[in-house]
């Protein structure tokens, strides 16, 4: 359980004005957790006002549910959301078109929403490959479609269906698949994807004034 101080329920948490932190109200609402989760059964609790945290060790996601409900109550006396436990999340890392990092003032790096059709072509086609030097070595050795931007982007942006990609990556890896099919595949995918951007943006076009109003 983790304190997430908000301008609803700073001054429960004991947050002042000038910034600085009343530890008797930080206490008082640590006390008020633990005793919350004590009566769920929880003996290990590990309060710490400091860092703004209550760990319980010996609680599982199966008991998950039952804390939230147990902390409902306290958090609406508290002034809303506020007990919210701890999360992270995992992101994979879209390269640019080139292998490296995509920027905007490398436009040949990515692929703009404004884009012509020609000029999405040309930057699909110019595409940093993760194909052999040679379709010799490339039908001996296969391709890596973890290295292959064209691939990811299908992954990432044009392709759905996790099947289609699976079957693409075993191809390319055994040699099947060359790197320019590879490529021409995400460009077809990738002329439907925008096609069908474009022909929304023109059925929203007269909505634009209205909501910028």
């Amino acid at each position: 359980v983790a304190l997430s101080v908000q301008d609803s329920n700073a001054a429960a948490f004991g947050l002042q004005p000038d910034g600085r932190v009343d530890r008797g109200v930080r206490q008082s609402v640590f006390d008020r957790i633990v005793e919350r989760l004590s009566a769920l059964g929880f003996s290990d609790l590990r309060p710490n006002p400091k860092h703004g945290t209550v760990e319980v060790p010996s609680a599982s996601k199966r008991d998950l549910a039952s804390v939230r409900l147990a902390l409902l109550s306290l958090e609406r006396e508290l002034g809303g959301m506020g007990l919210m436990p701890p999360s992270s999340t995992y992101h994979h890392f879209a390269v640019g078109l080139d292998g490296d990092k995509m920027s905007s003032s490398r436009p040949d790096s990515t692929i703009f929403l404004g884009d012509e059709p020609a000029k999405v072509a040309k930057k699909i086609k110019r595409a940093f490959s993760g194909g052999q030097p040679t379709v010799e070595e490339h039908r001996r050795l296969g391709g890596d479609p973890d290295r292959d931007v064209a691939f990811q982007y299908m992954a990432y942006f044009f392709e759905e269906d996790d099947a289609v990609l699976a079957d693409f990556a075993e191809s390319y890896r055994a040699g099947r698949l060359l790197a320019g099919e590879m490529k021409q595949a995400c460009l077809e995918r990738a002329e439907v994807w925008l096609g069908n951007l474009a022909e929304r943006r023109d059925e929203t076009a007269h909505l634009v004034e209205t909501f910028l109003a």
